[in-house]
């Protein structure tokens, strides 16, 4: 049973910051456009956490499930941002790409104007 309160919670830390990226990402793209999905995202985001510590602490109790729900937290946070990361240097090395294959100005080409 604690096994699966424990996953329970993992699941409910990674929905939690799910919603928590989608949140910024609309609040920094979008700012404006999108102001009641962003408090719905901000909503679901703080009721998942909510939820994933109750589990963590109905799992092994107050002080262990509060260490475990920090480190559910921590864990998901951090893989979050190093996805981001990798997704940047993606999107980053693939415009240096299509920058490269640019076509050559007309002035050095055949081509009339």
């Amino acid at each position: 049973m604690e096994i699966a309160l424990i996953i329970a919670a993992l699941a409910f830390s990674g929905a939690s910051v799910y919603c928590f990226c989608k949140a910024n990402f609309c609040a920094c793209t979008r700012a404006g456009q999108c102001d009641n999905p962003v408090n719905h995202y901000w909503l679901g985001a703080i009721i998942f956490a909510l939820i994933a510590l109750l589990f963590c602490c109905g799992a092994l109790h107050t002080e262990k499930g509060t260490l475990l729900w920090l480190l559910l937290m921590v864990s998901c946070f951090s893989g979050a941002l190093l996805s981001a990361k990798q997704s940047a240097k993606k999107r980053c090395d693939q415009s240096k790409i299509k920058k490269s294959l640019k076509p050559a100005d007309a002035l050095l080409t055949n081509e009339p104007n």
